[in-house]
């Protein structure tokens, strides 16, 4: 009881022998109960589970010495002829379980390397079954993006023609029947010209910008004519 007050003040337990003499005896009992009370139900949870060879339970005889009054009758090679039936082995697997409307189970059809149903034809497993209409409508749409495929093939093999637009004024498409003012157009152009030489001495430039919106087709051409390609080599000899 010295040693069980010791180790149970080690382990915090407010308890002291010299102390409480009447409180560690009465500790110590309950201790011991509870170990008792542990140690039966280790003892039957073992027993419970891997059984208990001191039993005075009569074994059967036909499990001590391997024999029993049923007669069976076996081939040459082994294989049971008569007196028991043949067990065929079990699957973990569940087998012939139809879900989602399927009448067929998954893997009873077979195309292009992928498992599917027989019933509808579809490759997806947990699908809803769509039976002979949704058989239709996948050929249908087979069919619509070969016919697609071909169609941009032929495309791609005669090319169209994209004819250039010229611009006229503010970014317009110029109409075919248009007609330039030749002395208009070389007004245009010295204009045009008078304008990139401003640009370039900054004394001649005008403090005021008058601005105006009426652009005639010659000024337009002319602004065409004058202004910086930046792809062409020869701009800065221009």
């Amino acid at each position: 009881m010295n040693i069980h007050s010791w180790e149970a003040f080690d382990k915090g337990q407010d308890m002291h022998m010299q102390a409480a003499p009447s409180q560690a005896e009465l500790l110590y009992k309950n201790f011991k109960v509870a170990k008792d009370k542990l140690k039966t139900q280790t003892k039957d949870t073992i027993m419970e589970k891997y059984g208990n060879a001191s039993t005075e339970d009569e074994i059967p005889m036909e499990l001590l010495l391997g024999q029993s009054e049923r007669q069976v009758e076996y081939d040459r090679a082994g294989r049971i002829i008569k007196g028991q039936e043949v067990i065929l082995p079990k699957s973990k697997y569940e087998e012939d379980v139809l879900a989602n409307n399927h009448t067929s189970v998954w893997g009873s059809w077979w195309k292009d390397h992928q498992w599917g149903y027989r019933c509808c034809q579809q490759t997806i497993r947990n699908s809803y079954c769509t039976g002979s209409a949704g058989i239709e409508a996948a050929e249908a749409s087979l069919d619509l993006m070969k016919a697609n495929i071909a169609r941009k093939e032929a495309c791609e093999g005669s090319p169209k023609k994209v004819e250039e637009k010229r611009m006229a004024a503010w970014g317009t498409d110029v109409p075919e029947d248009l007609e330039l003012n030749e002395e208009a157009l070389a007004n245009a152009l010295k204009k045009e010209d008078e304008r990139k030489r401003e640009e370039k001495d900054e004394r001649k430039r005008k403090y005021n910008v008058k601005y105006t919106n009426d652009v005639t087709p010659e000024e337009m051409e002319a602004y065409r004519m004058k202004r910086v390609h930046h792809e062409d080599p020869m701009k800065d000899f221009l």
